[in-house]
């Protein structure tokens, strides 16, 4: 099927507004290409979506934190977080939603004890439309009554001191606070 520019400009300005963007250039946000996995994922365990999305925010804010505050001695290549053990379905959540924040991933320990660890490091970014974010205004699309909720956005980059679920939905760029890092963890 053919998309004329105008309707897919339309259909960027709706997403902008349903996601309460003000003072950002449109194009520059790209919905990642969600699994039906994910996608089923969220419509059936929103809680448990949210609570990743923020675990793996505070994980990444932290590392970033981390870095600019120690001299070049003292910065770390990565940081480790064990989640608890959980189902398999949770696990591969875990797993294939990581990959849309550049976060690794590894499965550790035999069933029923079988656990996730991921590893953030200077590449990893929340994107700019989060897999919840994502499910919202797809559902406020296709007529749903409920209401949106507009994150915070005033254009600025600035997220320090904000709770995950209101921080701008404008990614940084990996670029500027990777110059100095190494790109992989040291080994153990």
């Amino acid at each position: 099927a053919v998309v004329s520019t105008q309707s897919t400009g339309e259909r960027n300005r709706k997403l902008a507004e349903g996601l309460g963007l003000v003072n950002v250039a449109v194009d520059n946000i790209v919905a990642p290409n969600y699994s039906d996995f994910l996608k089923e994922q969220a419509r059936s365990n929103k809680s448990f979506v949210v609570e990743i999305e923020e675990q793996f925010e505070v994980v990444i804010m932290k590392y970033k934190r981390r870095n600019e505050t120690s001299d070049s001695l003292n910065k770390v290549s990565c940081i480790y977080h064990d989640f608890k053990p959980m189902n398999k379905d949770k696990r591969r959540l875990i797993h294939e939603l990581a990959e849309h924040y550049k976060i690794t991933t590894q499965s550790f320990d035999p069933e029923p004890q079988r656990n996730v660890q991921i590893r953030v490091d200077y590449q990893s970014l929340v994107p700019g439309v989060k897999l919840s974010q994502y499910m919202l205004v797809k559902r406020s699309f296709v007529g749903s009554s409920k209401p949106v909720p507009k994150p915070v956005s005033g254009g600025s980059r600035s997220t320090a001191g904000e709770p995950p679920q209101l921080r701008s939905l404008v990614l940084e760029d990996p670029k500027k606070v990777a110059d100095s890092w190494e790109e992989m963890c040291d080994e153990e």
